[in-house]
């Protein structure tokens, strides 16, 4: 891999060269971009590399952020795309944890841990300081190998404490968490440690006794992107774990003006619903197919006008409905606040939207942080009680949709929690943190206002 970005001018020169990899749907990359953008407008050099499991090109969003980015592992998703659709139905089906989590590994990251590794060695000999998501650990290993300062970034609360259980894992009450999280770390390094020490050896590190336990003894930095208004910073975690906020991308990185066709159905009546699983559609288009008949018959059942975003040749194929405006694509931060309510899987970037553009939310998880944030809108009143994509059924959605046109106050509330997220300036506070810690100054606490938070 080409060196793509000059080494810094001085010693003495604020600005630093950035690495930063992250591997997932999506929802887990485009914060990375954001907080790219974010460290790139304040006069660093930034290289991202990404792996996406929809084979995505985000070269068009690097572009408008005006980063260099580079794709790994796309190939391998496309080659495989119908094996892991049908994988991935398994996997959505499957009710056990351990068995969904480990699929999940085998499938999306095994095959390309090893040119992750590559690419993120190449890239942290490149930089000044490498950041990653807290998922990918090829990066983590990458960045320790070339001897390089380490930000460790995660979507969801990821760091043990005894205020709050581990995400996942049904809680017993506060006396129990710290057993809790005992449980989970041994479930995490029943996974990910084989990973993780097989890469370390391979390259010559030596193998670690736990993944999740030490994980931020061998960081600079940990950040939790959350709004601290839904989750504040608990008084127990490391002076090197922080809340820095959502990382949402800046609005001029998206522009975008709705088509005549969907300018005309969003002015011809009453705001619509919008609905769409997201990165959950682009993994099985045959499941997808069903599922988007299903969420017509829902909405046409509740009597409500809707938007249905999913891909295009699932759309092709969807039975027309004169209620119904199907849609490939549109930036969220635009179109949402011209919505009802949005019905969505529970993706970090989706719930953020929907609450800054004050709409409730019917969120329908599939796996992993998902079931968190179904869970954490419903608490703050801003969302209907989840329903399992397992259990999902037309009535039962039809039910959900028909609660929230009758419940006002959950718009009400979702708008007073967007109000406080659009002053959370989540990236700008995250490049903060990172210039901090280069700088050898301490660490920063949360920035939230505690009286504010859960």
């Amino acid at each position: 891999m080409a060196m793509l970005v000059p080494p810094r001018v001085r010693d003495d020169d604020p600005r630093v060269r950035v690495g930063i990899q992250t591997w997932g749907t999506e929802g887990d990359v485009r914060p990375f971009f954001a907080l790219g953008s974010a460290l790139r407008a304040r006069g660093h050099q930034v290289r991202v590399v990404y792996t996406n499991i929809e084979a995505r090109d985000f070269g068009p969003l690097a572009r408008a952020c005006d980063l260099e980015a580079t794709a790994v592992g796309a190939e391998y998703f496309e080659t495989n795309r119908d094996r892991l659709a049908v994988r991935a139905r398994e996997s959505f089906e499957d009710k056990s944890p351990l068995r969904q989590v480990r699929g999940i590994l085998a499938d999306l990251v095994d095959p390309v841990a090893v040119p992750m590794l590559e690419a993120g060695r190449a890239l942290a000999r490149e930089s000044d300081v490498m950041i990653s998501h807290f998922l990918a650990y090829p990066a983590h290993v990458a960045a320790q190998k070339e001897e390089r300062p380490h930000v460790m970034v995660g979507l969801v609360p990821m760091f043990p404490s005894a205020e709050y259980g581990p995400i996942g894992v049904p809680s017993l009450g506060r006396l129990f968490h710290r057993l809790e999280w005992w449980v989970a770390n041994r479930f995490f390094d029943s996974v990910f440690k084989p990973r993780t020490n097989g890469l370390r050896e391979s390259v010559g590190l030596p193998a670690q006794r736990s993944v999740l336990d030490p994980a931020l003894d061998r960081t600079k930095l940990g950040l939790v992107a959350v709004s601290p208004s839904l989750f504040r910073r608990p008084c127990d975690w490391s002076p090197r774990a922080e809340v820095c906020g959502f990382l949402s991308l800046p609005d001029a990185a998206e522009p975008w003006e709705p088509d005549p066709e969907l300018r005309a159905f969003l002015d011809s009546g009453s705001p619509p619903a919008f609905l769409s699983f997201g990165s959950m559609f682009n993994l099985d288009r045959d499941r997808t197919a069903k599922v988007v008949a299903l969420l017509g018959e829902a909405v046409e059942q509740a009597g409500t006008r809707a938007i249905i975003q999913a891909p295009e040749a699932v759309l092709r194929e969807a039975p027309r409905r004169a209620s119904v405006h199907y849609l490939v694509r549109a930036p969220h931060v635009h179109l949402f606040p011209r919505c009802s309510m949005v019905v969505h899987h529970g993706g970090a970037g989706t719930t953020q939207s929907a609450l800054l553009a004050g709409r409730p939310s019917i969120v329908v998880p599939h796996a992993a942080d998902q079931f968190y944030w179904g869970d954490v809108l419903y608490q703050r009143g801003a969302g209907t009680k989840p329903l399992r994509a397992t259990a999902l059924t037309a009535p039962r959605l039809d039910e959900r949709i028909r609660e929230v046109l009758a419940r006002p106050e959950l718009a009400t509330k979702a708008a007073e929690i967007g109000r406080l997220l659009a002053t959370e300036r989540g990236p700008e506070r995250a490049a903060e943190s990172i210039e901090r810690v280069m700088a050898g100054a301490p660490s920063a606490r949360d920035p939230g206002d505690p009286a504010r938070a859960r």
